[in-house]
């Protein structure tokens, strides 16, 4: 079994012991270094920051464990093992105080020598991946926080323009009503008529800007971020058109704050991958109307992009308890990812013979509720397949998602205590099904 990337420090005054030490690590790490006593040990231990020092304890010089000792200022955490013709009390003692990781006796036999080695290696390789892990999980909250400050930059600049213009409203309602309270009657009436006009534009104009459904983060915290600007200006231009009825701005501004609650509630999804939800809000939840919610934010980008979407519900609510954003935010990304599947095996296949299709499925199976979503996209591969619920793991491009969307799925229902599991075959189906408690009233029992 070959170690790449380990690198020795292998320090012996004999060079017989050298020569055997080469022999028998040859094909277990990538690079060794030698030398012949502690002074040249501690200076190759400076120049090439080996993984892994083997040192002999008796050499001219300076001694294997002064080198060590001297070596453990310089990196008090690199692993080291030393060698000894001599089983000292002492020396184990001694080894100890140090931090020794290892301790072999001359002569080497090779089954101890390469035992412990794999024990070392495989111990300095988990701590890297450890490391690597923790710097990524560092630059993703690094990311989050950012986004976070930005998204709050936003709604401040949005809500100090509400304020003024809700200022100039109430300006120009006094003014109205100095000039003409004859008018009064008729600019409620055309109103009336202006807010029945604005709110199709509203309800248009919300599925238009839904956009992409795709599963990077900052994707996902725009979808709610259009919503929020979108009602900001109707607010506007309904303020600029003359004396605005309170209760559709005390509604509008509702809006508002749903989807900044929106917005809190998708960035506790990403939290989920490190630690556990320290409270949960439990809700008896429609199943049933929390896919129609999420399928009335996707139908009209179904459309454009000629997929034919099939639902299967049942005629009674199935609930739950849990979130229902938190389950909205499974079906959209469930949803998404769906669409980008039978979008990319559109793009490959370029023939007019094929058609998109993605089937959203509800049943009530026993004590579960059990919704599947499938779509005839390009499938995942077997040696894909065991892997799309991990953390940043993803074989979109890295503008079409980082990684994130499966995780928080499975990180939501799994909070609310459900469980997901997924079907496929490379270029002719997908097929998610997630499961979740059905709830039951105390007099339904």
């Amino acid at each position: 079994m070959v170690q790449e990337g380990i690198r020795i420090l292998f320090v012996e005054d004999d060079p017989s012991m050298q020569t055997l030490f080469s022999i028998l690590v040859k094909a277990r790490t990538a690079e060794v270094f030698y030398a012949r006593d502690g002074i040249a040990g501690l200076k190759a231990f400076e120049d090439q920051r080996p993984d892994l020092v083997i040192t002999d304890i008796q050499m001219p010089g300076m001694s294997g464990m002064d080198m060590l000792r001297n070596i453990r200022q310089i990196e008090p955490s690199v692993p080291c093992v030393i060698l000894s013709a001599y089983t000292i009390p002492e020396y184990f003692i001694e080894a100890i105080e140090i931090g020794i990781q290892g301790f072999l006796i001359k002569p080497l036999r090779k089954d101890q020598l390469l035992s412990l080695l794999d024990q070392q290696t495989a111990a300095i390789l988990a701590e890297r991946r450890l490391r690597e892990l923790e710097a990524r999980r560092i630059a993703a909250e690094e990311d989050l926080r950012r986004l976070n400050e930005e998204l709050e930059q936003r709604v401040n600049e949005r809500t100090r323009q509400l304020e003024i213009e809700v200022q100039e409203r109430k300006r120009a309602e006094e003014e109205l009503i100095i000039l003409n309270r004859n008018l009064e009657i008729r600019v409620k009436e055309e109103l009336r008529k202006r807010e029945k006009q604005q709110n199709l534009l509203i309800q248009k104009s919300k599925l238009e800007s839904m956009g992409e459904l795709a599963a990077g983060m900052a994707h996902e915290i725009n979808q709610p971020l259009a919503g929020i600007s979108m009602t900001l200006d109707n607010i506007h231009f309904h303020l600029a058109s003359g004396t605005p009825d309170p209760s559709y701005l005390e509604r509008k501004i509702s809006v508002c704050f749903e989807d900044i609650e929106r917005i809190r509630h998708l960035i506790d999804h990403v939290r989920t991958f490190s630690r556990d939800q320290d409270a949960r809000i439990e809700d008896r939840v429609d199943v049933t109307a929390v896919i129609r919610n999420a399928l009335s934010l996707t139908q009209t980008q179904y459309r454009n992009h000629k997929i034919n979407l099939l639902v299967h519900l049942p005629a009674e609510p199935l609930y739950c308890l849990g979130n229902p954003f938190r389950l909205e935010q499974v079906l959209l990304n469930l949803l998404s990812n769906a669409r980008y599947a039978v979008d990319e095996k559109a793009a490959q296949q370029k023939q007019a013979a094929y058609h998109r299709e993605i089937m959203v499925e509800a049943i009530q199976e026993g004590e579960k509720i059990v919704v599947e979503i499938s779509d005839n996209g390009t499938g995942i591969s077997k040696s894909n397949i065991g892997r799309v619920f991990d953390p940043f793991f993803t074989t979109k491009g890295q503008e079409a998602g980082t990684g994130l969307g499966l995780s928080i799925v499975y990180g939501i229902l799994k909070d609310m205590g459900g469980e997901i599991s997924v079907r496929s075959k490379t270029g002719v189906f997908t097929t998610m099904t997630f499961k979740l408690p059905l709830y039951k009233d105390k007099h339904d029992r």
